[in-house]
């Protein structure tokens, strides 16, 4: 797939839409919502703009709204703006992947770049979601810590073991659609990024929110517990196969 200088933003869209990447297994919120923005955003994009340049807006939406959490948001209706700011440096986040692709391919810096500022992204969150609790004085600092140390260690987890998983695997992921691979879309639909930086929303209506993201940590660990186990079977059952055909 190759963007070409005639191309019109249809023509663009359309080799995007056809050249996604896997389906199976991917949070419902990014394959319904997010990837079909980022396609938007790729497509739209001017022939000066590269992947990195995709990347950086992202990031500086989202490090935006980090910074504003940490040191500002005190439940106020303007507090809203946080998640309104995650929303979107989301949405770029999917969109610098799908430009890569549209000019032929990303390189290995810029996939190494866009996996530094996932990995920094999900510890700052929370270290400014505890930031927010204790300034607002949400619920007691004992209770801030845990839910905010729960949520980070299984969002780092999941996200740092996921990535290493994919490189030790010799299984192809799969590109077929089923019922089962849908059903785990919905499933995995409380713990999606995507969808934790929409929760972000409710921190103009401070209760609400501490509700919502200690059900979301709750679901995160959960989930996190179900995938650690699923991948670690995987390896273990491909080493044996690796030990089989060698022996």
């Amino acid at each position: 797939m190759t963007d070409t200088a005639a191309s019109t933003f249809r023509d663009r869209f359309t080799l995007l839409r056809e050249a996604q990447k896997r389906r199976t297994g991917v949070p419902l919120y990014t394959l319904a919502v997010n990837r079909p923005v980022g396609r938007v955003i790729a497509a739209a994009s001017p022939r000066g703009i590269t992947p990195n340049h995709l990347t950086g807006i992202g990031a500086l939406f989202t490090f935006a709204g980090i910074l504003s959490l940490l040191v500002w948001a005190d439940g106020s209706p303007w507090s809203a703006l946080v998640g309104v700011a995650l929303v979107v440096g989301f949405f770029f986040d999917s969109a610098d992947g799908q430009l890569a692709r549209l000019r032929g391919g990303g390189s290995a810096s810029g996939e190494w770049l866009d996996h530094v500022i996932d990995g920094v992204r999900i510890v700052l969150l929370h270290i400014a979601t505890l930031a927010f609790l204790l300034r607002t004085e949400a619920v007691p600092t004992p209770v801030a810590f845990a839910l905010c140390t729960v949520f980070v260690v299984a969002a780092s987890a999941t996200f740092f073991s996921g990535s290493l998983f994919e490189k030790l695997t010799t299984s192809a992921p799969s590109t077929r659609v089923t019922s089962g691979s849908r059903l785990r879309s919905a499933l995995m639909l409380p713990v999606d990024y995507g969808v934790t930086c929409w929760i972000f929303l409710l921190t103009a209506w401070v209760p609400v929110f501490v509700v919502v993201y200690a059900l979301a940590a709750l679901a995160k660990v959960g989930t996190t517990t179900m995938l650690l186990s699923k991948w670690y079977r995987t390896l273990r059952r491909e080493d044996r196969e690796r030990r089989a055909a060698a022996a």
